[in-house]
Order: C-alpha cells, then structure tokens, then sequence
C-alpha cells in the first residue's frame, strides 16, 4: 500500500474513532446542577473539610464552596469529572470574561473560570481576592 493510502486510512480510523466517542456521550461536560449536589459532592470527595454553602457559577462548572473553618473551597469540571481544592493560596488574574486562579498545585497549577455575566463575575473575583490574599 501506498503512503498515502495508508495515511488517508489511518486519518479516518481515527476520526472515525473520535466520532464514535463524542456521538456516544463520551466527551459531554461535566455539569454542577445545584447546590445540594455541590455540597453533596464536597462532602463526599472532602469530608475532613465539611461545606457550609456554595456559591455557583451560571453555567455550572464551577462553584466556590463555603467551608466550616472559615475557608474557601473550589470545585470545577473537568472533561466528565469534578476537581476540587482547598484555597490556600494562589493569584487571581482577570482576562476578559475569565478569572484565573493560579494554584501552588502542580496537579492544578491554574483554573480558568468563564463568567460572562460582569455582576457574578465581580462577586466571584472579590471572594476569591479576599480569600487569597488571606491566605499568603
């Protein structure tokens, strides 16, 4: 067979790939419905660091979570899952609609949260300003 033969089957063998798993459901987003499931997943995944109350971004893929010892949490989506951490400290960058969350986490050096609402996206940049800062 031919080279380029090969590469036009191999190209489509994996596009046929792709395509069967995005059409089969495996590349939708994970999605925070409300907040007792924000808090019912907290608790779940950090129940050495019990949630209070959540406060949660519009399109459902992130949440700052209230915690009882006076701390901040933050819990996001990734690809089919939910990541969480514990604020201890960290930068806040704003880009536009999104707010960057720089993490001393190699596992999570940075979050990007899109809040295209500018009230909501205020609110969530103070909390976290207020947390970080608390925390250097």
């Amino acid at each position: 067979m031919s080279i380029w033969a090969t590469l036009l089957v191999v190209t489509l063998g994996i596009a046929g790939i792709i395509a069967l798993v995005h059409f089969t459901g495996g590349s939708v987003r994970a999605r925070l419905e409300s907040k007792a499931a924000v808090l019912a997943r907290w608790n779940n995944e950090f129940p050495e660091h019990p949630a209070t109350g959540a406060m949660l971004e519009p399109s459902g893929f992130a949440a700052l979570i209230d915690l009882e010892d006076n701390r901040t949490g933050l819990l996001w989506a990734m690809g089919d899952g939910m990541v969480g951490r514990v604020l201890v400290s960290g930068a806040l960058e704003q880009r536009g609609d999104r707010l960057r969350i720089e993490l001393p986490d190699f596992t999570a050096p940075h979050v990007e949260v899109a809040i295209p609402d500018k009230m909501i996206r205020r609110i969530w940049a103070e909390t976290l300003k207020t947390v970080l800062e608390e925390r250097v």
